[in-house]
């Protein structure tokens, strides 16, 4: 070894020689531990005992420096953030909730109404069909409620009122026979009061106060069928009584348009009768 003052570190001999460490890689250590911080005295050295393997002098191990000090600032500190608020979720449409709260259909009615048209077709068949009016019996009726204004006098059912009632048989009763019904309502009340007409003797009113007369404003067509929805509708007479009334009623060729005032008897109307069965030969 050189002299003491030099800093030489022995290594662990090899092959029996001992290896010393140039000066100026010591140096080189030594500005590179000034240069990380650690310290550079050799009182930080330590001696390392000898082998127990060997007849080797003891060298002295350097002590392991220290980690080096960082010199990064430091990040500052960040404040807590809020937790996102949880999502607000989306409102029920009403429709929604109405089907959804809305009752159900229970599972016993389904067999119910499976089997429902069946039954409306079985219970419409043991209906009785309909029947609509005739065309006299629509005719007459829209006469006697609208176009003649006889309900205003008889009655819608023709109860009475300020004319006498032709329900129950009673317009039968006043004129047995159908000519003369139509022949009262082409000419109306006698001019005269006091006046007796009809089967049953009733007492006129006279012109003034008593039954219009409707040959100027129905046509021949409208008071046969006023005639026939009275008696028929109204009074309850069989059809078959006025059969030759409605037969006349259809010979709309035959008919003149309106019957004439003071000129219609019951023979004007028997002669349009015997006209209708000559053409029907």
């Amino acid at each position: 070894m050189r002299d003491s003052d030099a800093h030489v570190t022995a290594l662990p001999h090899i092959g029996g020689t001992l290896v010393e460490v140039p000066e100026h890689l010591l140096q080189r250590s030594r500005d590179r531990r000034v240069a990380l911080g650690a310290p550079t005295d050799d009182a930080g050295a330590t001696e390392v005992p000898p082998s127990t393997t060997t007849s080797a002098p003891a060298v002295m191990q350097s002590a392991t420096p220290a980690a080096p000090t960082s010199t990064k600032p430091a990040l500052p500190t960040l404040p807590d953030l809020e937790p996102e608020p949880a999502p607000v979720p989306e409102p029920t449409k009403p429709w929604i909730i109405a089907a959804v709260t809305r009752k159900k259909i229970p599972y016993w009615a389904m067999p119910v109404l499976l089997f429902l048209p069946f039954w409306a077709i079985i219970f419409a068949g043991t209906l009785e069909p309909v029947e609509s009016d005739s065309e006299i019996i629509a005719l007459g009726r829209e006469v006697y409620e609208g176009s003649g204004g006889c309900a205003g006098c008889h009655g819608a059912e023709g109860g009475g009122g300020v004319g006498p009632t032709l329900r129950d048989g009673e317009v039968m009763a006043t004129f047995t026979d159908w000519r003369d019904q139509v022949i009262w309502i082409v000419n109306g009340s006698p001019a005269e009061a006091g006046t007796i007409y009809g089967d049953r003797g009733s007492v006129s009113l006279g012109a003034a106060n008593g039954m219009p007369a409707f040959g100027e404003d129905l046509s021949a067509r409208e008071i046969l069928a006023a005639t026939y929805y009275v008696r028929v509708d109204l009074g309850g007479a069989e059809e078959a009584s006025v059969a030759h009334l409605e037969e006349l009623f259809e010979a709309e060729e035959a008919l003149p348009d309106a019957f004439e005032i003071g000129l219609t008897f019951p023979s004007t109307i028997n002669g349009l009768l015997d006209s209708v069965e000559m053409a029907a030969r």
